[in-house]
């Protein structure tokens, strides 16, 4: 980060030096962690699964058998390993058998698999409506009030303000990960005196910071400004196998649970592409986003989404039901007279319709729409 060069030119004050001495700590932490999911992270992880144990312990009976599907990535591998202590844990170790699936990349991790989504990310017209919040939230001047307080004089002059930007920026997402790395961070013997990001933030710093972070979320990983923009669409493959997990499921109960585990970039596409309320409405006037789409509601740490089947005893229909972290949620557009549940016939003809408007059906070649999304 630019505060160990600025100290190798002895361009730090003693805030700076202040700065540098609590970075030393969680490089401590964070490069030994990386790749890993966090103490707290895991703990999330058992308590989603106690409670999902909870609803339906038939789900994990030792009669039963789970797929189990994770990226190629290791760290989704630990958060499934996490889950799976939970319920047994809930089950007093009698449960379920297991089925892997180590590298379902195509549906769980279509952020990174797709060349044009990749593209827009980085040169997507999306950068507009960010440049014009920063703007009315003084994005620059706040950076360069930031950058100033930790540098000699000379030298800050000499920063220009994309580079002031970027290390507020950067400075911020160190602040933002601490809460996550709390036991982490105890193990090392580091105090919380040691590792305090939080003096060099005043609170009115903090929320802009903040907004302008969601509003990043929001337009590369949300709904943004069309609703229907390639960074919603890529979530497709996901959207296909649901559904098909979910028909297998009533036509001969292969499983008896699906289940997935996957990164950050995955849960607000999914989210915005499923139609769930709150979070798929696109907005064009950024100022107002977050009164359409909060963050913390649908992408917190250890953020889910769950569909529960449940089956009709006296006509054999089924029914579904659709959890954002862990709280029952509708589908904007469809509509039911028994919400939160939904009729699965209606939600399958809903989603098929979405898929067909991509040009897309359930067995479609995924890793090919993903390189020609447009």
């Amino acid at each position: 980060m630019f505060i160990f060069k600025a100290d190798s030119a002895k361009a730090l004050n003693q805030r700076g030096k202040q700065l540098k001495a609590a970075l030393v700590h969680l490089q401590k932490v964070e490069l030994k962690n990386l790749e890993s999911i966090s103490e707290i992270g895991k703990e999330e992880l058992r308590g989603i699964a106690i409670r999902a144990y909870r609803v339906e312990p038939a789900f994990f009976a030792p009669n039963q058998l789970i797929l189990i599907n994770t990226t190629s990535k290791e760290r989704t591998k630990q958060s499934a390993m996490a889950f799976l202590e939970g319920v047994s844990t809930a089950s007093r170790g009698k449960m379920a058998s297991i089925k892997w699936n180590e590298k379902d990349d195509v549906n769980l991790r279509f952020f990174d698999l797709s060349k044009p989504y990749l593209s827009f990310k980085a040169l997507g017209p999306w950068h507009s409506s960010y440049d014009q919040l920063a703007k009315n939230l003084k994005q620059e001047a706040i950076s360069a009030r930031i950058f100033n307080t930790f540098f000699q004089a000379d030298y800050a002059k000499r920063i220009n303000a994309k580079e002031k930007i970027r290390f507020a920026d950067d400075l911020y997402g160190f602040y933002s990960i601490l809460p996550a790395i709390q036991q982490e961070v105890l193990k090392y013997g580091i105090s919380d005196k040691d590792l305090n990001l939080n003096q060099f933030f005043t609170a009115a710093e903090l929320a802009v910071l903040c907004q302008l972070s969601d509003a990043d979320n929001f337009l590369k990983k949300g709904p943004g400004t069309d609703e229907n923009g390639i960074q919603v669409r890529i979530a497709a493959p996901l959207l296909a196998d649901f559904i098909r997990t979910t028909d297998a499921f009533i036509q001969s109960k292969p499983y008896s649970a699906v289940l997935r585990f996957a990164h950050a970039e995955t849960i607000a596409p999914f989210a915005a592409i499923l139609n769930l309320e709150g979070a798929s409405t696109a907005t064009k006037n950024i100022q107002t986003f977050d009164q359409l789409w909060k963050a913390k509601n649908i992408i917190p740490f250890s953020a889910n989404i769950q569909m529960l089947l449940y089956k009709n005893p006296w006509n054999n229909s089924y029914l579904v039901k659709f959890f954002l972290n862990e709280k029952e949620t509708k589908i904007k557009g469809l509509g039911t007279k028994i919400a939160p549940y939904y009729l699965y016939k209606d939600v399958r003809a809903f989603y098929l319709k979405k898929l067909k408007d991509l040009g897309l059906g359930l067995n479609s070649n995924m890793e090919e729409y993903l390189n020609n999304a447009k």
